[in-house]
């Protein structure tokens, strides 16, 4: 019998998994009560008719024809949402997660009440600043120098997340601390030392590999009808990206499980720059880079199954929670040409921390629905 991984987030979600989930791996507890929320397990994906007992709406398969090598999925969602994945899903645990698992728990967060984001935040005090930018303009890099480049006592500056961040509609972020993906150029924002010879050698090819350039193929080709998702499946495989922990990174960090939203940075190379900007402004700009966080097969396919799920169209109810949990917070697009962003940012902190920040309520936004769960813990899950 397989064994069975369990992880818990925050008390919204829970998952088993009889395959190993790297990125979730600070959510992973012993065991939890009741049925899971997900649940994950190998076997051999089918295509199901459609019957009055289980709709085609609630029903979706995925499969790209590559010898017995494939990528296929089938993801259910009758009862409980319940996934079926091939073998090279199990000993590609990084495409499972980011290439199926990370796009259900963005609907399913969203049907309960909160957002997944594509955005770093970092908390100074009780007071949490999101970072976002379009893949790859150097969030991770910023978020490590600001960490490890502790200045003054003033700065405090403590992780909730790099990549994702999960929003709730009363304003708060919660941490979604999934390992960073680092390159050399990122290696150089905390101390090499922290990684043996063995994993900075690694790290020489993995970085060719899973590079910005190697993305911006990796999108290209997958909008050709190539089997893009096998492929990276198959990649990742003989060339796992080089992911390490916060704490792996820089040794002590700080850690909170969650604070207040105080405000958003949005970064972009280029001329030296701070521009304030509108909330709502702001909000569009992130709204545009949570979508280009999502643009690998097999999202294309499967998306609308997941926020068409139960019959009710989840976008505009993701973008409630996300404008209802920024609304009216400052807002400053930050331009560098030399990415020194990290310096930058806490020295607006500084700015606005004394300052009493209350959220101004910005008209035309629906109330997000009544949702029933658990309160979250005050203390870190992790």
């Amino acid at each position: 019998m397989s064994e069975i991984y369990y992880y818990g987030l925050h008390q919204i979600l829970t998952i088993d998994s009889t395959v190993l989930l790297p990125e979730l791996e600070m959510f992973r507890v012993p065991k939890f009560t009741g049925k899971a929320t997900i649940q994950i397990r190998v076997g051999k994906p089918k295509a199901r008719p459609a019957t009055a007992r289980r709709p085609a709406e609630r029903y979706h398969f995925y499969k790209e024809l590559f010898l017995h090598l494939g990528f296929e999925i089938e993801i259910d969602i009758e009862k409980k949402i319940s996934i079926v994945v091939s073998h090279l899903l199990r000993i590609s645990p990084h495409v499972l997660y980011t290439n199926v698992v990370e796009p259900v728990l963005r609907w399913a967060f969203v049907e309960r009440g909160y957002a997944l984001v594509h955005g770093a935040t970092v908390a100074f005090g009780d007071r949490a600043y999101m970072i976002t930018a379009r893949t790859d303009t150097g969030k991770t890099t910023t978020l490590l120098k600001i960490l490890s480049h502790q200045r003054s006592t003033i700065d405090n500056a403590s992780f909730l997340s790099d990549d994702m961040t999960l929003v709730s509609a009363d304003g708060y972020a919660l941490t979604f601390p999934k390992p960073l993906t680092i390159s050399q150029h990122t290696l150089q924002a905390v101390d090499p030392a922290v990684l043996t010879w063995q994993e900075n050698l690694a790290l020489f090819f993995q970085s060719r590999i899973h590079s910005r350039e190697g993305r911006q193929i990796a999108f290209f080709l997958g909008k050709t009808k190539l089997p893009m998702a096998t492929v990276n499946g198959l990649v990742q495989l003989l060339i796992p990206p080089p992911k390490y922990s916060i704490q792996r990174l820089i040794p002590g960090v700080k850690m909170t499980n969650k604070a207040k939203l105080a405000g958003l940075f949005i970064i972009e190379r280029g001329e030296d720059q701070d521009v304030m900007l509108e909330s709502s402004e702001a909000i569009e700009i992130l709204l545009k880079n949570c979508e280009d966080a999502y643009g690998f097969p097999p999202y294309g396919a499967i998306k609308e199954f997941l926020y068409l799920a139960n019959g009710k169209d989840l976008r505009p109810v993701e973008h409630t929670i996300i404008r209802k949990a920024l609304s009216g917070l400052p807002a400053n697009l930050i331009r560098s040409s030399h990415l020194e962003w990290w310096r930058r940012i806490p020295l607006f902190v500084n700015e606005i921390a004394p300052k009493e920040l209350i959220p101004v309520e910005e008209p035309g936004y629906d109330a997000v629905p009544a949702v029933s769960i658990s309160p979250i813990e005050k203390k870190p899950a992790f």
